[in-house]
């Protein structure tokens, strides 16, 4: 008995872990075969700020030096230079009646450094974002912002919990 409620417990701490995780992203099918699914967060480093950036695919991973580059909705360019920091993957497969068909999933961490005048530019709204990955570069425009006022918000309020430190 006792075991099961400290599994309850694990369990409950992290939903709220995840719950509580400041990201922002998209589901992505250009091509059925090359579909993702991105998620980007606001992280700072010293006194550098910088958006990490996920993706989980069947086969896209960032290049060792990936470039972001954005669009506004107000008109203004953003390139970003990153780094990869991070790649795994993870194996399962789905049994079909006497077959087992193997799925991988790939996913590639990389963290882009930024501005604070460029997150104020973000407040704009990101319009068209692309990032240079392998086996093809990833690029989404949106009709209406999804991401850029999120990630704002996310810079606002890492840059407020460093200030009331």
């Amino acid at each position: 008995m006792k075991t099961i409620k400290r599994i309850l417990i694990l369990f409950c701490m992290c939903v709220g872990l995840i719950a509580k995780a400041q990201t922002v992203g998209y589901t992505y099918k250009a091509l059925a075969a090359e579909g993702c699914t991105m998620r980007y967060s606001v992280a700072k480093q010293d006194t550098e700020y910088s958006i990490v950036a996920t993706v989980r695919s069947d086969r896209m991973t960032f290049l060792s030096n990936p470039t972001m580059r954005i669009k506004t909705f107000t008109g203004d360019f953003l390139e970003l230079k990153g780094k990869v920091i991070g790649n795994g993957s993870q194996s399962a497969g789905i049994i079909s009646g006497n077959m087992v068909l193997p799925i991988t999933e790939i996913s590639s961490t990389a963290q882009f450094g930024i501005t604070s005048q460029q997150f104020e530019m973000l407040n704009g709204g990101v319009a068209k974002i692309s990032l240079s990955m392998t086996p093809m570069n990833h690029e989404r425009t949106f009709k209406k912002d999804k991401i850029g006022k999120k990630l704002y918000q996310f810079y606002l309020k890492v840059k407020l919990k460093d200030e009331k430190f």
